[in-house]
């Protein structure tokens, strides 16, 4: 039993190659679950793909490690004490992010001197120091030896380009024209502007989901069917003796919750079969769903495969097909 992702390899190979030749500048980013590929696997394409690559972002300091050494790694996310349990868990070429005094009192008890992200404020208001604080957050940088890699801003995708590119036009009178400007989530034409307006200064690109991911027409999710059995109305099912109200097929799916797989935000079943959604019985638990099918509707069968509906940002495939 297992949940399968396969991938067009030429028309995907195609995609990354077509954004990057367009986006100067750019840092591929590998975070959580490489993307629904696998970090390692995403890191070996970059490779592939992108050679002229220097940095490449991660999410946490503990992805940093899947980062080789040939390339920086940008760590997105401040590091906190608690990632500080293991000594050595920044790898040297890691370059973390710090978006208030407390990031850098942190990374100074472990004596870092190298270089760091300084985090500027959005409208996310995830983390990111605010323009008021920013000249202290300077200081304090260069108090504890560390020196500034980059200024970053992690816009919303809600919105417009002209609204996004406000808020970043915000902050330009604050940084240095020697100070790269790393950003996210604006679309080519924004960055022509920005990069118009400001051609003394290095903007980079941070990309992931577009890079990856693009129109996704690339990508199948699919499960394979384990078991079938025939169930009258009124019988019982799952874990939590659900009642069945029709007479049907009960499908024992392999892919659940350990995959990543449950039911969509309105509660509907992440299965089809047949262009058709597939009932739940109850939600996917562990490495299997249950399933029920009406007579009449479109049924597999044992060994075949059905639909999974569900971002390959939140699943862990356990087979990953390059056709």
């Amino acid at each position: 039993m297992a949940l399968r992702l396969t991938v067009q390899s030429d028309v995907f190979r195609t995609h990354v190659r077509d954004v990057a030749s367009t986006v100067p500048n750019l840092v591929p980013v590998i975070k959580g679950n490489g993307y629904g590929l696998g970090r390692q696997r995403l890191v070996e394409l970059v490779d592939e793909l992108l050679p002229n690559t220097t940095t490449i972002a991660v999410g946490t300091v503990h992805e940093a490690i899947d980062v080789p050494p040939r390339f920086a790694a940008d760590v997105m996310n401040p590091i906190t004490d608690v990632d500080l349990v293991d000594p050595g868990v920044i790898p040297p070429n890691a370059i973390p992010t710090v978006g208030s005094t407390r990031d850098v009192d942190v990374l100074a008890r472990i004596g870092w001197k190298g270089r760091v992200n300084v985090k500027l404020a959005s409208s996310m208001r995830r983390f990111g120091a605010a323009p008021g604080d920013f000249s202290a957050l300077v200081n304090d940088v260069a108090r504890v030896g560390g020196t500034i890699n980059a200024c970053s801003i992690h816009l919303p995708t809600a919105g417009d380009d002209a609204r996004r590119l406000a808020e970043v036009e915000a902050w330009l009178p604050l940084l240095p024209d020697c100070v790269t400007l790393s950003v996210s989530h604006l679309s080519n034409e924004a960055l022509e502007r920005l990069r118009a307006a400001n051609d003394r200064r290095t903007i980079e690109v941070r990309l992931g989901t577009s890079l990856w991911h693009g129109t996704k027409s690339h990508f199948a999710l699919e499960a394979d069917v384990v078991r079938t059995e025939p169930c009258a109305a009124g019988q019982t099912a799952g874990y939590r003796a659900t009642p069945i109200e029709y007479g049907g097929t009960l499908v024992v799916i392999g892919a659940g919750s350990a995959h990543g797989v449950m039911p969509l935000p309105n509660g509907d079943s992440p299965f089809h079969f047949g262009r058709q959604r597939m009932n739940l019985v109850e939600a996917p638990y562990m490495h299997s769903a249950l399933a029920f099918v009406a007579n009449g509707n479109p049924c597999p069968a044992p060994g075949d495969m059905v639909d999974v509906q569900r971002p390959l940002t939140m699943v862990q495939p356990d087979v990953t097909v390059w056709a």
